[in-house]
């Protein structure tokens, strides 16, 4: 994969992946606070709709665009290797691979944005206090899932 067709994928993945993330954001919005311990209308009901809208905005353009970026340079890879015949395993093992590595982003990304969007605080507030407990957490020894 040549340096231009990275970039296409590169932009066309983040300006893609932030329109649908942004578009959609109000929906999960209310299917987060739908599945939260204290209730919809505690977790916020259909005041704040767009609170977190921060943290899932900044995560989505790299998540996206590592997503594509992978899509394309794995399918141009194998391309020169497997027979034409095959190339749907060439698109099978890019897809595979790029969601590899999207959710090495958006998992991080989706915690902070839904603890915003179940409380009332800001993305970055959520984002400190997530980071103060991980690393409680690993001076201490826990799991993640406890003590939170």
């Amino acid at each position: 994969m040549d340096f231009r067709n990275f970039k296409i994928s590169l932009l066309a993945g983040g300006a893609a992946g932030t329109m649908v993330d942004v578009t959609l954001f109000p929906l999960d919005t209310i299917k987060t606070r739908l599945q939260s311990a204290q209730g919809f209308w505690k977790a916020g009901g259909f005041k704040r709709i767009y609170s977190g809208l921060g943290s899932a905005a900044v995560g989505s353009i790299p998540t996206a665009a590592a997503f594509f970026c992978t899509y394309e340079y794995t399918k141009a890879s194998l391309s020169t290797v497997l027979p034409p015949r095959y190339s749907s395993v060439s698109h099978m093992l890019g897809a595979s691979l790029g969601e590899v590595m999207a959710c090495v982003i958006r998992v991080p990304v989706e915690v902070v944005k839904q603890r915003a969007q179940a409380s009332h605080k800001s993305s970055f507030y959520m984002l400190q206090r997530t980071l103060q407990h991980e690393v409680r957490a690993k001076k201490n020894n826990l799991n993640f899932t406890t003590n939170y």
